[in-house]
């Protein structure tokens, strides 16, 4: 990581961003321990952000401090990542339900925005753009749903699987991705709520069994059935 330069008021905003990144580009490697010090000389700042941006991203689930030695950049395994999936599906289906019943103007702005987004940077092949613009697409749907805190709980797990730079990208193109979330688009802004629920449903059980299999190597993953799925009204 590079050294920092930035006025006092939003260094530990920035130090936490920093790290954070550097989580998610695989610089800190999952499972590898960090000192506070270590991570202070290479930004070039005092203890007191680094400690404090590293609190924060505990919380999120992405870092675990271990007494006397330092912090541990966090590994999923396969149980991690079908429950975090798990909590998507329970949070999102319903979500997405609702976003189709009803979406405001401002969040249906947000959505069509961030769709438009998804599709420039598949064409340009920026995966990176791709899924900050992916996020905001999800982000989107939860905010019409009207439930601040299912918004917070799915910006945390969602935090938990970037941290160690999990892509299905490796296995289905960014054509084959856009392609399932231009389903969900469409159900949305169609006002169907059974057929988001449902689009956003097989989404993330889709990723779900491709993560499973390049976790675990295990071909059997595509058969993957999650063990309860929500179902809704049509």
């Amino acid at each position: 990581m590079k050294p920092l330069v930035i006025d006092q008021a939003s260094l530990t905003e920035r130090v936490f961003e920093q790290i954070r990144d550097a989580i998610l580009a695989g610089e800190l490697a999952p499972g590898t321990l960090y000192s506070v010090v270590e991570l202070s000389n290479q930004l070039g700042v005092s203890r007191t952000p680094v400690r404090e941006a590293l609190l924060q991203l505990a919380s999120n689930g992405m870092v675990r401090f271990e007494r006397s030695k330092g912090v541990r950049i966090l590994e999923l395994s396969t149980q991690d990542i079908e429950e975090i999936y798990m909590l998507r599906i329970f949070l999102e289906a319903p979500a997405a339900y609702r976003a189709a019943q009803h979406m405001p103007q401002e969040h249906r702005e947000a959505f069509q925005s961030a769709f438009a987004g998804m599709r420039a940077a598949c064409e340009a092949g920026n995966e990176r753009q791709f899924q900050k613009h992916d996020l905001t697409f999800h982000e989107a749907i939860l905010r019409a749903a009207g439930n601040s805190r299912v918004v917070e709980a799915v910006a945390k797990v969602r935090s938990q699987m970037h941290s160690l730079g999990l892509s299905t990208t490796r296995t289905r193109t960014l054509s084959d991705i856009l392609s399932v979330h231009e389903r969900i688009y469409d159900e949305v802004l169609a006002g169907n709520p059974a057929g988001a629920a449902k689009a956003v449903q097989e989404h993330l059980v889709g990723t779900l069994r491709m993560l499973i299999r390049q976790s675990t190597r295990d071909t059997t993953a595509e058969e993957y059935q999650p063990p309860v799925i929500p179902t809704f009204p049509d």
